[in-house]
């Protein structure tokens, strides 16, 4: 059954009132109004994918003066005119003035009926491009706004990097890459480790509620797994071959080891503990 609206315009009642109730007992959603002026302010109130209207409706707009304000006011919406006068100068104009197909006057309903399901089908596929242009948009957009966010975060991080090469200690270098990443994430515990003489990992710097060891032993050879101090998600990643960095999360996080923020921050901290 075709659910579509489709919207009647005609100034008589008689041809009005049979034309909609032949098209909705064949299972089309229709409605009537009985002038163009009437047609503008119905479709201002809801969408109508087509709109059926006869040509000749004296005391008010023309159907050709109807085509013309919908394709201004609502460019989605397809015409069909219903003319007794379907001359081909009639036809030219009203295909300039944006209709979409003409039925002649008289008419059988069948042939009504196949305009319109042509006219339908091509409203739902416009309907369908339109709805893929404004997600493909909306896409773009996003796309956009991580990029400049992302900008802005490299940014941030190489202004805190320089100010860190100008700190008078190594702690003091640390602090506010490790702030930036406190703020960026969230994270309950951060602690920063740089390998010992032994092959310990020594604990330079650490941030958070639980305590953090100042030594971990680092199995040879093998990968280090994350230790379980206490957070209920851990994170242990490698700052090249110059460091560790802790982050445990007291609940599951949003946290991506391969987030460009978080690889351009441990670039950073890997340079900071080669120089320093």
């Amino acid at each position: 059954m075709i659910q579509e609206p489709i919207l009647i315009v005609d100034d008589e009642v008689e041809v009005r009132s049979a034309l909609l109730e032949a098209l909705t007992s064949h299972g089309y959603s229709a409605e009537a109004v009985a002038s163009g002026e009437a047609a503008l302010v119905r479709m201002a109130e809801r969408r109508f994918p087509v709109v059926l209207t006869d040509f000749h409706m004296p005391g008010g707009q023309s159907g050709l003066d109807l085509i013309n304000e919908v394709r201004l006011r609502f460019p989605d919406t397809l015409c069909i005119l219903i003319t007794a006068y379907a001359t081909l100068d009639t036809s030219i104009e009203a295909l300039k003035r944006g209709a979409y197909d003409l039925v002649q006057k008289p008419f059988r309903l069948a042939e009504v009926e196949v305009v319109l399901d042509r006219a339908l089908d091509h409203a739902a596929l416009l309907q369908k491009v339109h709805l893929y242009q404004a997600e493909l948009e909306d896409r773009i957009l996003s796309r956009t706004r991580a990029l400049q966010e992302a900008h802005q975060e490299a940014l941030a991080l190489c202004d805190l990097s320089l100010q860190s090469l100008e700190a008078p200690g190594l702690l003091e270098a640390l602090d506010p890459l490790l702030a930036w990443l406190a703020a960026r994430w969230r994270p309950a515990g951060i602690g920063c480790y740089r390998r010992g003489g032994n092959g310990d990992l020594m604990r330079l710097a650490a941030r958070g509620p639980l305590p953090l060891p100042a030594t971990l032993d680092r199995p040879l050879p093998g990968p280090l797994k994350a230790p379980d101090l206490g957070y209920a998600e851990n994170h242990f990643l490698p700052l090249g071959n110059a460091g560790w960095l802790y982050l445990g999360f007291a609940e599951r996080s949003a946290f991506s080891e391969i987030d460009p923020a978080f690889l351009l921050l441990a670039r950073h901290l890997e340079l900071l503990l080669r120089v320093r």
